[in-house]
């Protein structure tokens, strides 16, 4: 008669055992959070905010309103690629300089964008503004998932 022996099994760590290592406290933790979820948000907030002032924007550089839509589909056609090119850059030089460096240059493109005297100017400040935040939706998932 063949009898069965228990079998062991591993023992069950609880989170009060091992806790996850992190070098961040829990506030330090929830400001990363908040400020790269608003980062974030740029994106998405740049690209609709524009809508409303077209009237606006076509008689101020004395342009069509269809060559100031231009500048929002500019905007679209770098925000679709930015974010591969983003991400190349962040595994080349890490993900921290990046971060740094393209919401340096968002802000940038925001203040000079409201200098703009031209609409040729408008265009690449446009194409500057969708490089540089288009990227950090990208950017932000690696930071929140740690």
């Amino acid at each position: 008669m063949v009898t069965e022996k228990p079998t062991k099994s591993p023992p069950s760590q609880t989170a009060s055992q091992s806790p996850p290592y992190s070098a961040f406290t829990s506030i330090e933790k929830r400001v990363i959070v908040a400020i790269v979820s608003y980062a974030a948000w740029f994106s998405t907030l740049t690209s609709f905010i524009y809508y409303p002032v077209i009237p606006q924007l076509a008689q101020t550089f004395s342009v069509s309103a269809d060559q100031i839509n231009l500048t929002v589909t500019s905007y679209m056609a770098v925000a679709t690629l930015a974010p591969t090119l983003v991400g190349d850059a962040a595994d080349i030089l890490g993900r921290r300089p990046i971060y740094g460096i393209a919401l340096s240059l968002y802000i940038g493109a925001n203040m000079a964008i409201v200098l703009a005297d031209s609409y040729a100017a408008l265009v690449g400040l446009r194409v500057v503004q969708a490089l540089a935040i288009s990227g950090m939706l990208t950017q932000s998932y690696p930071r929140i998932s740690r």
